[in-house]
């Protein structure tokens, strides 16, 4: 299955292995979410893991996800605290 990087950021967010119970929980969230963009994602989401013939490789795709996510947040943050060094010689 492709996903789009929303979608597995909203997957990481609000999923778990157990793949009916993220199901609902996504209903539940696009229940309450206030942007329609945003209800619509999540709803979408829900409706594409709904199939019964997800159960055969959700739990593999969703470790892999979840690796994967943490993969890319991890080298995209750098902490405000991070030292950043300055060569006086380019700004003269």
């Amino acid at each position: 299955m492709k996903m789009s990087m929303n979608e597995k950021k909203a997957l990481y967010a609000f999923g778990c292995p157990n793949r009916e119970a993220t199901v609902e929980r996504l209903r539940f969230v696009a229940a309450l979410a206030p942007d329609p963009a945003a209800k619509k994602l999540f709803f979408m989401l829900s409706v594409k893991l709904d199939d019964e013939s997800c159960d055969k490789w959700y739990r593999c795709f969703f470790y892999n996800m979840r690796l994967e996510v943490e993969h890319f947040a991890h080298h995209k943050y750098r902490p405000d605290s991070l030292r950043v060094q300055i060569r006086e010689s380019d700004y003269e």
